[in-house]
């Protein structure tokens, strides 16, 4: 997982696969649309992280894993995209990164 820290001091972890897959959105992002795309698609991924880490309760509770010992929250990135998170003390855990045109069950299966 990837570590960011807020002034808060709360800290931001991205897990493996969900890094991933953000970065094969972000490869596909500049290939179909250019470099213009992908800075915005980094800007708004820097926004989103930066609102969790000030206002962990900021994503709605993500009803697909409501049966999970964790309570998950998603965040909309783009139309296309959304981000699964759960707190723990001062961290956020970044554990899903998901397409939003793919079968949803699906994903959540892979979402630890």
């Amino acid at each position: 997982m990837s570590l960011l820290r807020s002034m808060n001091n709360t800290k931001i972890q991205w897990a493996t696969e969900a890094r991933e897959q953000w970065r094969k959105t972000a490869s596909y992002i500049l290939h179909e649309w250019g470099l213009s795309a992908l800075r915005k698609f980094k800007e708004n991924t820097e926004d989103i992280q930066n609102q969790i880490m000030e206002f962990p309760s900021l994503g709605k509770v993500e009803p697909l894993l409501a049966d999970r010992n964790r309570l998950y929250r998603s965040i909309v990135l783009t139309r296309q995209n959304k981000i699964i998170y759960y707190t723990q003390d001062d961290t956020v855990y970044i554990v899903g990164f998901w397409d939003t045109r793919r079968e949803p069950k699906k994903q959540a299966k892979k979402t630890n």
